[in-house]
């Protein structure tokens, strides 16, 4: 059964939302380092940035591969993607596709790819497999899970419709989903995100930020902010919320 929770910024269970998108942490925080590698695939070859738990953990944490969105890079999504790495995750985030003519095909084929490299060359990698994505990140992850087997989740913060479809490859794609959005944002209208989440054959839960916007889920505006939206609650309570959420489902059903 579909499952829709709003988030009320006033509710007292939102105390979060005081406190910078760093203090959304779990009461658990591993030390955790990045980098920035090549990864050579299924033949194919890009940069990604990777963020896991510091220190000697064979097989103990499950992988991660994040899609930016339009026109931005993964160093936009740092504190997210830390944030998921410190609760115990190898986090990789493909920084292909950047352009202003990114091909959503090849993008899922590259989160694909980037899963199939995590398992092979990262040792403290685990068999569970996550695939997320913000905006046009979220619809190549969707076109991804429906490619490869071995899913057990999605994240998906305002996935955006793609080509091909995200939400024809929704329909058969049963791994448990989660999708974040906000109630203000005017680039990925909810509606349209939610269309892709009430698509897939698996359950699904979606999470509605009172008052998130679009640009409030990456850490910075890139352009000076041009083409941005703007919502009612601030970037770092948008992003505070995204992090408890997404880090507790995963926590749950990672």
């Amino acid at each position: 059964m579909k499952r829709i929770v709003a988030f009320a910024v006033a509710l007292l269970a939102l105390l979060t939302l005081a406190v910078a998108p760093s203090s959304a942490a779990p009461a658990t925080t591993l030390a955790t380092t990045s980098s920035v590698v090549v990864v050579k695939e299924n033949g194919r070859s890009f940069a990604a940035r990777v963020i896991q738990p510091t220190g000697s953990a064979p097989g103990a944490y499950p992988v991660i591969v994040f899609g930016h969105g339009f026109a931005q890079s993964s160093a936009r999504y740092t504190s997210t993607l830390t944030s998921w790495a410190q609760r115990g995750y190898v986090v990789v985030a493909p920084d292909s596709q950047v352009g202003l003519l990114p091909s959503h095909s090849a993008f899922a084929d590259d989160l694909v790819a980037a899963a199939a490299w995590a398992h092979r060359t990262q040792p403290n990698a685990a068999l569970a497999t996550v695939l997320a994505g913000h905006s046009m990140g979220g619809g190549a992850a969707v076109l991804a899970a429906a490619r490869t087997s071995g899913v057990t989740g999605l994240v998906l913060l305002a996935p955006a419709e793609t080509r091909p479809s995200a939400v024809a490859a929704a329909a058969g794609v049963t791994a448990l989903s989660l999708t974040v959005v906000g109630s203000k944002d005017t680039i990925v209208p909810s509606s349209q995100s939610l269309s892709i989440a009430n698509a897939f054959a698996g359950p699904d839960s979606q999470y509605v930020v009172e008052g998130g916007f679009h640009c409030g889920f990456v850490d910075s505006s890139s352009f000076f902010g041009l083409g941005c939206d703007k919502g009612s609650i601030t970037r770092a309570q948008q992003l505070a919320i995204t992090q408890s959420v997404t880090g507790d489902w995963l926590d749950a059903n990672g």
